[in-house]
């Protein structure tokens, strides 16, 4: 009798452990959200300059443009952009995004833009933020001061900032709907998903194809979608990546250049 009363508790004790939440087929072993958090944090990219160099491609509609690329980023900084011709090298364009200021300048076109933004957000019609723009880029983490709620699915770690149950708490109205997915193997970011339903913004980045550049693990391949009232593509193959170099970010707007 007392074997048999020792098995039953083992049991109890056994099935108390388990996790409270049924997982769906396919999805990755069971993590408390507060441990998944810290292991995808602890897998994050840590650097202070990073630059990415590689060739990409646009495309909305029946427009298609193929540009090579120069990014060069300031961990919580700034983001510099420079954009060649793909075949001849011909300088094309530079960008400059900040925390407080976006600009960038056509060569090509001789104008530029300058501004805040929510003011270049207005102009071009699509709303950004940097924070997640950094975590993209650098293919990192995002945290945002949001609260995450793991949303259990086949094949990978998700989190999302928006209530799956009763007693969760929704983001502020500030925040888009997000949702980041991870590597049930590496814990490092497979895409993220930013989401502002009453405005019909919907913009889903993808990265693949790990690899190693030197001892770095990071995606060879970023693809973004966005859809509005139309879709854009834009696809970024990344060939090269440097950490923790002496950078520069030159950034002159010509004079004679037009404000559009």
């Amino acid at each position: 009798m007392r074997k048999i009363g020792i098995m039953l508790l083992m049991l109890l004790f056994v099935a108390s452990c388990k996790p409270k939440v049924k997982l769906p087929e396919g999805a990755p072993a069971y993590l408390k959200t507060k441990d998944l958090i810290e292991k995808v944090k602890a897998q994050s990219l840590a650097f202070e300059t990073l630059v990415l160099e590689g060739k990409g491609r646009y495309q909305s509609g029946s427009s298609k443009q193929s540009f090579r690329f120069e990014m060069r980023i300031a961990k919580d900084s700034l983001i510099w952009v420079d954009l060649a011709d793909p075949f001849l090298g011909l300088k094309v364009a530079r960008g400059l995004i900040s925390q407080d200021e976006v600009a960038y300048y056509n060569r090509l076109e001789r104008n530029y833009q300058k501004g805040s933004s929510s003011e270049i957000a207005q102009k071009i019609g699509f709303r950004f933020d940097f924070q997640p723009l950094m975590s993209v880029l650098s293919a990192s983490y995002l945290d945002w001061n949001q609260n995450w709620y793991q949303d259990y699915q086949p094949g990978v770690y998700q989190l999302v900032n928006y209530p799956l149950n009763q007693d969760q708490i929704p983001p502020s109205p500030e925040y888009p709907l997000m949702t980041q997915s991870f590597s049930a193997k590496s814990y490092r970011p497979s895409s993220f998903r930013f989401q502002r339903p009453q405005e019909g913004q919907n913009l889903l980045i993808r990265l693949d194809g790990y690899r190693n550049f030197g001892e770095i693990l990071f995606p060879a391949q970023m693809h973004f979608e966005y859809l509005e009232k139309s879709e854009i593509i834009i696809d970024l193959e990344i060939t090269d990546l440097k950490r923790n170099e002496s950078l520069s970010y030159p950034f002159r707007i010509p004079g004679n250049y037009e404000q559009l």
